[in-house]
């Protein structure tokens, strides 16, 4: 039978790794056989705080302290358990006992600070917040992890074959982001125990975090090979096949997984995933709601089915307005109750301090908009601050690095942490560029960390969040008196277009239309299959009917569910399968080559392409767009509205079917767009990135004007 020591050191590997279940079990396990464990305890307590249960924390964190106060950590937790519920007096308590052991944890003191702030004694908050300015050395959590970090050295040290030592000292390193010096701890293990199945899957986490997929994969199947019976390294790999486009694997090793562990959040939401990459809608949103219902307070996790809800035609835009007040009332609200207020100097004309938050300062779909505004910023006015939340940096990082005043690596901080460093940088305006979209940081807005806070970008809806003031926005997308109803935020409308857009450095020459030497329209769809509605479906068909000897493009993966499903959908229509190819997602030279072999692109709805629009017109290739009522049916026409491609933005799918029909119908005009498109794009207000971000930045300077006029209150 493993000893107290064995089963606390195991629920601490679980508990490292993100698995709280058999973590629980472990720390219960220690309990059976020493029910007045304080340790025990306050780590049953640690993850009920963590998973929002705060009452239950309370419970487990009073019992630990019973049997031993004098951990400050133990008051420190169970002073965040009283501030989450609200009850500040008990918190404030709680964190003075926790100074009285430990005078210098600044994190307790600045904590302390914010909840004297919140009922406002403000003397005493700046007295505590100066303590922590005051204490020397690093943040709690920090000193927390390098005392950790000292003691496995230690251990070592004295036994440098003590695998399990190097498993959890390469756990606490990759948490701090050192991905190389962790991947050669977990490399030792698996070579001193090589049945070991947690260095393997611990070694495939680190290559995954590189973009290593293959080697991610290997050790994957490694750890399943020594341990079957693996819900784990079956949800890890499933959340690997999905990021590579194979969601067929990705299902198949979810359903394993559920076999094992059929409440197991994570492998009902990777599933889901999958599912959505199938074009099996329906069913991925059953699935999101399983992992939502698993882990309510999974924030991120509910983002996921906010996002895919979008995509969704049974959804309409007062239903998804209601899925988003939801979200915000489950997991923002309540910590924008706590925020205190800002001290911002109200100098109307000074420079700003602007703070952009994106884990996509790299190579990904946004930085084509985001990085022409960072560079042409005006930084005699605006002193701008990024907050990375990148991962695994790449050139683009490096590019968006040298342009910035001040870059901030924030990705293995905590959302309180980056409020916290927002709030030290004294940021004026925080830009939020993710939404609902995968690893937003919408917690970190939240908590309320600026005066102005705007979302821009990279989501097509609101974030259901009272604490973000505005959303940048144009006419076309959001029409004055149509759409303001279903947001929080207040809509600011750029004059001309809501974006600018930087062409890839790699973008092939325009080619010669395909049209001309093949004798027959090859129509294309590039955007994410996840967009692709059974109505695309469908109008797809119309369309190859109407257009004799056509064929399509589709940017989806080839050789499994998804193609023999397309194949038969089109057969069922009267349509040869052979007319219908499908594409492998390929690297963006590529990708950019396999547009240019359509003569015409057609657009997704009810959620359109962005930049699979701008890329499309960029290789001179017209896009058939069809317009709604929200915003997400609506952007893509802010790209043809500049290019002179209005005539081609349909409002029913008879004339979507027919606008693409007419053009394949002529070869002449399509070749003239093909020769006009580039030149046309980049002679418009899409490319005019100066002037563009000349009008962002006013945009600011009246949100910062307000500000300054406005009467002191909470949450600035």
């Amino acid at each position: 039978m493993a000893s107290i020591a064995e089963l606390l050191q195991a629920g601490l590997n679980f508990h490292a790794s993100g698995n709280l279940q058999q973590a629980e079990q472990s720390y219960r396990q220690v309990l059976e056989a020493d029910s007045r464990n304080a340790d025990a305890m306050h780590l049953l307590g640690l993850i009920a705080l963590q998973v929002e249960n705060h009452p239950m924390a309370i419970e487990y964190l009073t019992a630990a302290i019973r049997v031993d106060g004098g951990q400050a950590v133990f008051h420190a937790h169970l002073g965040e358990a009283y501030r989450k519920l609200g009850q500040l007096d008990q918190a404030i308590a709680c964190y003075r006992q926790a100074l009285r052991i430990k005078p210098d944890d600044p994190q307790s003191y600045n904590n302390l600070g914010t909840l004297l702030h919140a009922q406002a004694k403000q003397a005493e908050a700046q007295a505590s917040h100066a303590g922590a300015s005051a204490v020397a050395g690093q943040s709690a959590a920090q000193q927390q992890y390098s005392d950790a970090a000292a003691a496995y050295r230690e251990a070592l040290r004295l036994n440098p074959d003590y695998a399990e030592a190097l498993i959890n000292h390469g756990l606490l390193i990759q948490a701090q982001g050192q991905l190389d010096e962790a991947l050669a701890c977990f490399e030792r293990a698996a070579q001193l125990k090589p049945n070991l199945a947690i260095a393997h899957t611990s070694r495939a986490n680190v290559y995954r975090a590189k973009r290593m997929p293959r080697e991610a994969i290997a050790s994957y199947q490694a750890a399943l090979g020594l341990k079957p019976n693996y819900p784990d390294a079956y949800n890890n790999l499933a959340s690997l096949f999905n990021e590579i486009d194979q969601p067929d694997l990705a299902v198949a090793h979810c359903q394993k997984g559920l076999e094992l562990d059929p409440n197991s959040a994570s492998l009902h939401g990777n599933l889901a995933i999958a599912l959505q990459a199938q074009g099996r809608s329906d069913e991925a949103i059953v699935s999101y709601r399983k992992s939502v219902e698993l882990q309510p307070d999974d924030a991120k996790g509910h983002s996921h089915l906010i996002y895919n809800l979008n995509f969704q035609p049974a959804y309409d835009a007062p239903s998804l307005f209601a899925e988003h007040l939801a979200w915000a009332k489950r997991h923002a609200e309540p910590l924008t109750a706590l925020a205190p207020p800002h001290a911002n100097e109200r100098a109307p004309d000074r420079r700003l301090r602007v703070g952009y938050v994106s884990a996509h300062f790299r190579r990904h779909a946004v930085h084509f908009f985001t990085e022409p505004i960072l560079a042409a910023h005006d930084h005699e006015q605006f002193e701008i601050f990024c907050y990375s939340a990148v991962l695994a940096s790449d050139e683009v990082t490096a590019r968006f690095k040298a342009v910035a005043d001040h870059w901030r690596d924030v990705g293995y901080d905590t959302d309180e942490q980056i409020a916290q460093r927002v709030r030290e940088d004294r940021i004026d305006i925080l830009v939020d560029l993710a939404g609902h979209i995968g690893q937003n940081r919408l917690l970190v807005f939240a908590r309320k960390p600026a005066p102005i806070q705007v979302t821009y970008l990279g989501y097509q809806n609101t974030t259901g969040m009272t604490a973000m003031d505005y959303r940048i926005t144009d006419e076309r997308a959001d029409p004055p008196g149509l759409t303001e109803a279903f947001y929080t935020e207040q809509l600011v409308r750029l004059p001309r277009s809501f974006f600018c857009y930087q062409p890839p450095g790699d973008a092939p020459p325009v080619t010669p239309l395909p049209a001309r030497e093949a004798g027959y329209v090859t129509f294309g769809s590039f955007n994410a299959f996840a967009k692709i509605s059974p109505r695309v479906i469908a109008a797809w068909w119309q369309i190859l009917a109407r257009v004799p000897r056509s064929r399509l493009l589709v940017l989806a993966y080839r050789g499994g569910y998804l193609e023999r499903h397309l194949h038969e959908s089109a057969e069922q229509r009267g349509i040869d399968p052979k007319r219908v190819e499908l594409c492998n997602r390929v690297p963006t030279a590529e990708y950019l080559r396999l547009v240019s072999q359509a003569d015409i692109a057609l657009d997704s709805f009810p959620f359109n392409g962005h930049t699979t629009t701008c890329d499309s017109i960029w290789m001179g290739v017209p896009v058939v767009v069809l317009e709604g009522n929200t915003y997400a049916s609506r952007f893509g026409g802010s790209v043809l509205a500049n290019v002179g491609l209005g005539h081609l933005i349909t409002r029913t799918v008879e004339q979507y079917v027919d606008a693409a029909a007419e053009l394949a119908a002529n070869i002449d005009r399509l070749a003239d767009l093909r020769r006009e498109l580039r030149p046309s794009m980049a002679d418009s207000a899409l490319l005019d990135s100066w002037g563009f971000t000349r009008h962002l930045e006013r945009v600011y300077r009246q949100m910062w004007l307000k500000w300054c006029g406005s009467s002191t209150k909470k949450n600035g």
